[in-house]
């Protein structure tokens, strides 16, 4: 085996041991243990949102409201053993007393997060900000 081929396959072995449920989707969505400390944008059929999981399992959520701009703080979240769902609670946009218990799922079918609090909802994933980018709207 030439020197050249014998170093890319010694590279290149670890990514066999890589979990499968790490990968994203076809359609470009990361599973959720992929987002922790990262800034995830969203566009929802109710305004834009931005998501950070941090590794303590606490968060933040930021959601913009017509021209106002909400940073909420997740209390406690939990991924699914298969890394496409989320269940959380955060705190309510209208009452900090009041705790919103929600879900999220990762649509294997299509490019679409569905989000589940009072009601449901979608959103498109637009990628990733930095960690200091959650409590921004834009």
């Amino acid at each position: 085996m030439p020197p050249s081929l014998a170093r890319r396959t010694a590279l290149a072995l670890p990514l066999l041991f890589v979990p499968r449920a790490r990968a994203a989707l076809p359609h470009g969505i990361p599973p959720f243990p992929l987002w922790i400390g990262r800034t995830a944008l969203l566009a929802g059929d109710g305004g834009a949102a931005r998501l950070l999981l941090a590794a303590d399992g606490t968060g933040t959520m930021t959601v913009r409201f017509f021209v106002f701009c909400r940073t909420l703080p997740v209390r406690n979240w939990q991924v699914e053993e298969d890394g496409l769902s989320l269940r959380y609670s955060r705190v309510s946009a209208l009452d900090a007393g009041r705790m919103i218990h929600g879900e999220a799922h990762i649509l294997r079918e299509a490019p679409q997060l569905l989000w589940i609090e009072a009601a449901r909802h979608t959103a498109t994933f637009e990628g990733f900000a930095a960690a200091d980018h959650a409590g921004r709207c834009g």
